[in-house]
C-alpha cells in the first residue's frame, strides 16, 4: 500500500483518529510533495481535517491543488465553495454560488451550500428557509446522508423557535431513514429523539429510546453514548421521584469510565454527591 493509499484509508476513518494521528497525517502533506499525488475528493477531505487542526497554510495549498486537478463541474463547484469559505466570503456570495449550482443542475452541491448558509443564518427567519431549500434538493437527488443531516438541522431550528412537535417530527424522520447498520448514528438519533419526547412529557417513550440508545452504546463501547443515555435515564428517574434509580444510572456511568481508564466527567461526580447528600 502506497503512502497516498494509506492516507485515503485513514481519511475514511477520520472520526476514529485522535489528534496525534491527525497531525501525523497532515505532516505527510505539509511539505507539498505528496499533494500532487492525490485527487480532488481526497484533497477536499483533507481540507476539512486541516481546517479543524488550524493548519491554514496547508488548507490553502490543498484547495489550490484540488481546483487544479478537478475534472468535472461538480468537483470544480465544491472547490469554489471551500475556497469561498476559506476566504471568509459573505453569505450573499455563497447564496449566489448555490443559486448558480442549482441552475447548472448540480443539486448535491447546491444542497450543501444552502445547508451551510442555513447554519450561518441560525437565529433568523432565513435559517429555516435555506434549510428547507437544501432538504428539497437532497430529496430530489435521493441523497440519504444529506437528508439525515438536513432533518437534524430542521429539528434544531424548529426547537429554537419553540415548535417542539415539529422538531420531534424531523428527529423521527431522521431516525427512520438511518440504516440499521449505522449503529453510531442510530445511537445518537435515538438519544436526541428521547430528549424531545422527554421535553413534551412523554416519559415512557423517552425511556424506551434511551434504553435502545444505551444498548447500542454498550455494543459499540462508546463512552459518550453511555454517558448521554444513562444521564437521560437518571433525569427520568428523578422526574419520576426515583432517586435510587437515578443513583444507579449515575454510578454505572462512573464505573464504565473508570473501567475504561477514562476520567469521570465532573458533572457526574457532582450529581452523585448532590443525590447522596439528599438521602
Amino acid at each position: 500500500m502506497t503512502v497516498v493509499e494509506c492516507a485515503q484509508y485513514e481519511v475514511i476513518f477520520l472520526t476514529e483518529m485522535n489528534q496525534a494521528q491527525a497531525e501525523e497525517l497532515m505532516d505527510m502533506f505539509a511539505d507539498g510533495k505528496l499533494i500532487d499525488s492525490i485527487n480532488t475528493s481526497l484533497a477536499l477531505h483533507l481540507v476539512d481535517l486541516a481546517r479543524e487542526l488550524g493548519r491554514d497554510a496547508l488548507v490553502g495549498r490543498l484547495l489550490d491543488h484540488a481546483a487544479k486537478v478537478s475534472d468535472n463541474p461538480e468537483d470544480q463547484g465544491w472547490c469554489q465553495f471551500e475556497l469561498l469559505k476559506h476566504e471568509g466570503a459573505s453569505k450573499d456570495e455563497l447564496i449566489g454560488l448555490g443559486v448558480q449550482s442549482e441552475k447548472e443542475e448540480l443539486p448535491g452541491l447546491a444542497a450543501g451550500i444552502f445547508h451551510h448558509v442555513s447554519l450561518m443564518s441560525l437565529g433568523s427567519d432565513e435559517a429555516g428557509l435555506f434549510a428547507n431549500r437544501s432538504m428539497r434538493l437532497r430529496e430530489e437527488a435521493d441523497d440519504l446522508e444529506g437528508m439525515i443531516y438536513g432533518h437534524a438541522l430542521l429539528a434544531h431550528i424548529a426547537k429554537s423557535e419553540g415548535d417542539f412537535e415539529k422538531s420531534q417530527l424531523h428527529l423521527q424522520k431522521r431516525l427512520d431513514i438511518i440504516p440499521e447498520t449505522e449503529k453510531f448514528e442510530r445511537m445518537e438519533a435515538l438519544a436526541d429523539l428521547a430528549h424531545s419526547h422527554s421535553s413534551l412529557g412523554e416519559l415512557e417513550q423517552a425511556q424506551a429510546m434511551l434504553i435502545d440508545s444505551l444498548d447500542l452504546a454498550n455494543e459499540l463501547q462508546e463512552l459518550s453514548g453511555i454517558l448521554v443515555a444513562r444521564w437521560g435515564l437518571a433525569d427520568l428517574a428523578e422526574i419520576s421521584n426515583q432517586p435510587d434509580e437515578a443513583m444507579v444510572q449515575l454510578s454505572d456511568i462512573m464505573t464504565v469510565f473508570m473501567e475504561a481508564g477514562a476520567v469521570v466527567p465532573e458533572p457526574v461526580r457532582e450529581r452523585i454527591s448532590k443525590l447522596t447528600s439528599q438521602q
